[in-house]
């Protein structure tokens, strides 16, 4: 039987049985997380990479919104010289996005029970599979991250055109998937120490954009102008009534 290049149509979350391998069927027809992250977690190391199935996922949209010349750019044949959204440490800026905004675990009307972000490479996943089944086989684990660059963004639109995914319990997040990306492409996440609070380096999307850094302010903005550190306050003038027009003479 011949499998069609793409289905357009097919909305993955409706027809889970068109799902290629036990653990995305497991996600949407309702295993227990856990079950589920288990079984993921067999699969996460790959010659490729050491990355997680989560993380190649959300390298898969880094790679897509900024490519560079990483692994995954090389792999959607999209690449740019220098570091890009892989670089910039964006996939793990959407993990903790993720987990952090949706910190209780999700549960779907297929009774899955997951972390939000491992929830968000499931879905992407799914549409992978759902459109390109026999494209998305490749070095990395998560298909998504398998595809060429057009692809991806077919399967991002699927997701952003997909009505069903809005009735879910955090069904605005994925309108978020390249908002969220794109931030971490161009923020410090990447090379901000959460412990001491500073830089460990320069982020690439302040290289990228020219951005100087970080400053203390302005001399302009310190203090007032001549020295002045107060001004009387002022009671407002009336407004006078506006004159009638003057009535013109003669009939």
């Amino acid at each position: 039987m011949t499998i069609p290049e793409s289905r357009p149509h097919a909305c993955p979350l409706h027809e889970p049985s068109r799902l290629a391998g036990p653990s995305r069927r497991a996600v949407l027809l309702g295993t227990p997380g856990a079950v589920v992250l288990t079984a993921l977690a067999a699969g996460q190391a790959h010659a490729a990479t050491k990355d997680t199935w989560t993380i190649q996922a959300f390298n898969g949209l880094a790679s897509y919104v900024l490519p560079g010349d990483d692994a995954y750019s090389r792999q959607q044949r999209r690449t740019r010289p220098g570091p890009g959204g892989v670089a910039a440490g964006t996939a793990a800026h959407l993990e903790a996005c993720y987990q952090h905004a949706f910190a209780a675990a999700v549960n779907t009307r297929y009774g899955v029970n997951l972390p939000a972000a491992e929830l968000v490479a499931a879905v992407i996943d799914s549409f992978t599979q759902a459109r390109f089944l026999l494209q998305s086989a490749g070095p990395y684990v998560h298909p998504f991250a398998n595809l060429t660059w057009a692809r991806k963004g077919e399967v991002l639109a699927a997701i952003d055109e997909e009505q069903f995914l809005r009735r879910l319990p955090i069904g605005f997040g994925f309108n978020t998937i390249l908002t969220l990306t794109g931030l971490g492409c161009y923020s410090e996440y990447g090379v901000f120490d959460q412990r001491t609070r500073q830089l460990t380096g320069t982020p690439v999307g302040w290289k990228l954009a020219n951005h100087a850094g970080v400053r203390d302010g302005w001399p302009e903005l310190t203090g007032y102008w001549g020295g002045v550190r107060q001004v009387p306050d002022v009671p407002d003038e009336p407004v006078a009534a506006a004159s009638a027009p003057a009535s013109g003479k003669g009939a």
